[in-house]
């Protein structure tokens, strides 16, 4: 597969890339401590900016995003990050998740949720195959017959959770109505695909599994809204950097990266774009996931996602 979509060209950074394809904590911690690391990566990503072809397409889609995500971020307000050293860190809250130990694994778990919602799952959690290397850096990767789940399952809510979002990319990527592939709508549709059943699907089985307990449900919610929250974050920091709009005011320790910032530069639109899509309905989504031979594409209408992916 092409690792370059039109129009949304990527300038790639890749000594972050080895950190976070592992573990993300563990990479946190490498940058922390070792400074001279941390500051090569961030001079990559300078010159990666600097260097950025910024076509008038991603120029476009990314400021029409940019007041989106600024509404987003009041909407959603400050979440509860993770703190190192007294700084708040753009690491998500999941002690809790980590804590839920799934007896049967995440694998059966999760066939219990597509289940239930109706959604196919024997190929999608057959394809499933150990990342290379190891390490928990979940991905869907294309193969010569198709796609398969890199995933390693070690049987705690946090495993369920990252599996239920990577088989919405891998529903998404093997239904008839995707979108063309390499187009940006494709890569905008995966992502919300996987965003949407990943919190639709981890709340049914939370309903499923303590229903009478409050309390996950509230920490999920609270999960899902940093997610959102940091999606757009991420989005204005690197529209910042592109010289397209001013930087959000609170500061983070940007030491902890996530893997798509550490080695591209272009691609937060997808997220921050896949979060607007969403924020509404996500259960329309995932709908729309099970009946993905209607040929019609998997997102619901929503004003404004033409104009954004008309160039795609």
């Amino acid at each position: 597969m092409n690792p370059l979509p039109e129009p949304l060209v990527l300038t790639r950074i890749q000594s972050g890339w080895d950190l976070f394809m592992t573990d993300y904590v563990a990479a946190a911690r490498t940058l922390w401590r070792d400074p001279d690391r941390r500051e090569r990566l961030f001079a990559d990503r300078r010159r990666a900016v600097a260097a950025h072809p910024m076509p008038l397409a991603v120029r476009e889609v990314h400021l029409a995003q940019v007041e989106r995500s600024r509404s987003a971020l009041c909407a959603l307000g400050r979440p509860g990050l993770q703190q190192h050293a007294g700084t708040d860190v753009p690491l998500l809250a999941d002690a809790w998740l980590r804590g839920r130990p799934l007896p049967g694994g995440a694998v059966a778990a999760a066939a219990d949720v597509l289940r239930g919602l109706g959604l196919p799952h024997a190929d999608a959690l057959s394809s499933i195959a150990e990342p290379p290397g190891g390490g928990p850096a979940a991905r869907v990767a294309r193969t010569a017959d198709g796609f398969e789940i890199l995933f390693a399952d070690d049987g705690s809510g946090a495993a369920l959770a990252v599996l239920l979002h990577e088989v919405g990319h891998y529903l998404y990527e093997t239904a008839p109505g995707a979108a063309p592939e390499e187009s940006f709508r494709r890569y905008v549709e995966s992502e919300a695909a996987a965003l949407a059943l990943g919190r639709v699907g981890f709340a049914a089985h939370l309903a499923a599994t303590a229903p009478d307990d409050p309390e996950p449900p509230r920490l999920w919610s609270r999960y899902c809204d940093a997610e959102a929250w940091l999606n757009h974050y991420y989005l204005l920091t690197e529209a910042a950097e592109l010289g397209l709009c001013q930087a959000p005011g609170d500061a983070l320790g940007m030491v902890y990266l996530r893997d798509t910032y550490s080695t591209s530069v272009g691609y937060q639109v997808v997220y921050a774009l896949a979060s607007s899509l969403i924020a509404d309905a996500p259960e329309r989504v995932v709908e729309r996931l099970a009946a993905g031979a209607d040929g019609g594409g998997l997102l619901p209408p929503r004003p404004g996602f033409d104009d954004l992916t008309r160039l795609a």
